[in-house]
């Protein structure tokens, strides 16, 4: 059959229309009879699904389409939603075949019965891929989300038999139900979602840089330039298309709208815009600006996340865009019945704003992350950065508001990152209290709070260790007043001591790297007697030597420890033990004189000196 649509003279002309094998499939499985209970519209819908033995398992089960049919009912003008209730149908045609397998079931009917619920437990582990030895599963999301279907099912059938007074079916829906609320989460729910949330605790979050954002704007702002230009000169499907495509993405970046919502805004939604001047009275509650900004913007409503009415705000080009859009449809191929402002012309569907993004970012060069530049990673970022703003509760309220959701998921899944939070904030805390110092902060807020990282950055050495390397360090690259005055004389004067004894006399001698990107210190130490002799005795007894001399790092040093070590440098990362002995190994010849305490203290010392050059 799909050889014979090649070539077919009499094939149609809808180009929307699937191609090949699968659509063949759909066209045969929409000629069969239409169930009376059913309409053509629902039966069209179901032959859409991949014909396998789980759609013809979901076809013959009176219960699966009875259930689909309300589903489908509710959203039938819904066409995003389509996908999910078939999703919903084929995730219960599969836990029905896996039960077949373990038990005598003629029907998904037969597992909503409290006997039954054992059966339905094992038919979700083997569907969601459970060991038995480590106790994880392949697919923890698929375990979670049959439980979902059935006892939404197992509430379907409850009302099913109140209607048809069936009081057994009810009984046994009733003692279903409860049997999941109260035993769904000790078998399966439970594990499968700390399965899921393990996965997220050590994943990197990346979020999208300030730079990007701003390139792939002005990317934007010049195709959009080009592509107005090129549909008013010429009104073909494809200059309608790029200037779509290319407005759909401004839209998206500037407001930091989910895609999909911005994708399925309708013709009607925008024709109905309020261009009308703000209230008088209202102007007067505005500062000059605002006022300017208000006429400036033009604002629309559309729907978003669970029904929610979600703001959008369009700038003078972007509105010029879309009015030439709504004016050459018609003449670009746009369907009539399409109802869509970003339509796919010759189609009844709307383009993917996802999918517009990703084209953009990949035609954008100096990216530093181009992977981070999607519609949510862009709404995290916007949420992420307005902490910075010390926004009050009202005006957070409006910031949640404007995105699409309430304070609580603000809060918790678009702010502040919690591994940062812990790292900036929280650690201060820890630091304070490390020193003895945290009833010198009492009133302050964390921001309030402000210490000196390098007095306790050393994790891995004791105390006994840092006494035996001089003035504390471990390995002689310690930073010293020089490092931070860099004017600072070459010799430091002996400073008498209020016990009449002097300390020691250092002379320090600066050799800059041939990278230019740090000065390493070569010091020689020398004690100076004093005139009891207690302080020089007392402190070459602790060093166990009268001299230390502190070696340079030679280029071919530092050009080893920055080849295999630089992201720490550039992260502000302390490298630990492990991570220091695998760089002197991976380059035994440049650092066959140095142990790992040098290497690590070799890059905090850069973290250190760079953090200094940019403050």
């Amino acid at each position: 059959m799909w050889r014979h649509f090649r070539s077919c003279k009499f094939k149609p002309q809808d180009k929307s229309s699937k191609k090949g094998k699968t659509r063949v499939q759909a066209l045969c499985a929409f000629a069969e009879p239409v169930p009376p209970k059913f309409s053509d519209s629902y039966w069209k819908f179901l032959s859409e699904m991949h014909q396998d033995e789980i759609t013809v398992a979901c076809k013959k089960d009176q219960c699966i389409l009875d259930f689909g049919y309300r589903l489908f009912h509710k959203n039938e003008r819904v066409v995003s939603q389509h996908q999910y209730i078939r999703q919903k149908l084929r995730e219960l045609g599969r836990l029905l075949l896996e039960a077949r397998n373990i038990a005598s079931v003629n029907s998904i009917r037969d597992l909503i019965k409290p006997e039954k619920y054992v059966t339905v437990v094992a038919a979700a582990r083997r569907l969601a891929g459970f060991n038995e030895e480590s106790g994880n599963y392949q697919r923890p999301s698929l375990a979670r989300k049959v439980g979902h279907d059935m006892h939404s099912l197992a509430m379907f059938i409850k009302t099913e038999g109140l209607k048809m007074k069936d009081k057994e079916a009810v009984q046994n829906a009733e003692e279903f139900a409860q049997l999941y609320q109260e035993s769904w989460k000790y078998d399966i729910a439970s594990q499968a979602l700390t399965q899921l949330e393990q996965k997220k605790w050590n994943a990197p979050l990346l979020l999208p840089f300030t730079h990007d954002v701003q390139i792939l704007h002005n990317h934007l702002l010049e195709r959009q330039q080009e592509c107005l230009h090129a549909l008013k000169e010429e009104a073909s499907q494809s200059s309608w298309k790029d200037l779509a495509k290319v407005t759909l993405a401004q839209v998206i970046l500037f407001n930091r709208r989910r895609a999909g919502e911005v994708s399925r805004m309708h013709l009607s939604v925008y024709l109905s815009k309020d261009t009308s001047e703000t209230h008088e009275d209202v102007n007067l509650a505005l500062t000059a600006l605002e006022q300017k900004l208000c006429n400036y913007f033009v604002r629309i409503t559309i729907v978003g996340k669970r029904g929610r009415k979600v703001p959008v705000l369009l700038g003078p080009m972007m509105k010029e865009s879309l009015d030439a859009l709504t004016e050459r449809r018609e003449e670009c191929g746009v369907l009539k019945e399409n109802q869509y402002l970003f339509a796919l012309p010759n189609s009844v569907h709307y383009l993917r704003g996802s999918d517009c993004i990703r084209q953009f970012v990949s035609e954008c060069s100096g990216l530093k992350n181009p992977t981070a530049l999607t519609s949510t990673k862009l709404r995290k970022h916007i949420a992420t950065l307005s902490t910075v703003l010390n926004l009050k509760t009202t005006e957070l309220d409006q910031l949640a508001d404007f995105l699409g959701h309430n304070v609580a998921v603000h809060r918790k899944h678009y702010r502040l990152p919690e591994g940062t939070i812990q790292l900036a904030k929280i650690s201060k805390v820890l630091l304070a209290m490390e020193q003895g110092r945290l009833g010198e902060y009492k009133g302050k807020s964390l921001d309030e709070i402000h210490l000196d990282v390098n007095e306790t950055l050393d994790m891995d050495g004791s105390p006994q260790e840092k006494a035996d390397m001089p003035d504390g360090t471990e390995d002689g690259t310690k930073l010293s007043s020089q490092e931070e005055d860099p004017e600072a004389s070459e010799e430091t004067p002996c400073i008498p001591t209020s016990s009449g004894s002097s300390q020691e006399n250092l002379t320090k001698k600066k050799v800059t790297n041939s990278d230019g990107l740090m000065p390493e210190v070569i010091e020689v130490t020398s004690c100076t007697p004093t005139s009891s002799g207690q302080s020089n005795e007392r402190s070459a007894k602790k060093r166990g030597k009268e001299k230390v001399v502190k070696r340079s790092w030679t280029p071919e040093e530092c050009a080893a420890v920055n080849k295999h070590l630089r992201k720490y440098i550039l992260t502000n990362q302390v490298p630990g033990k492990l991570d220091c002995e695998r760089c002197i190994a991976a380059e035994p010849q440049a650092l066959s004189n140095r142990d790992w305490r040098a290497v690590k203290y070799f890059v905090k010392n850069r973290i250190t000196t760079l953090r200094r050059k940019y403050e």
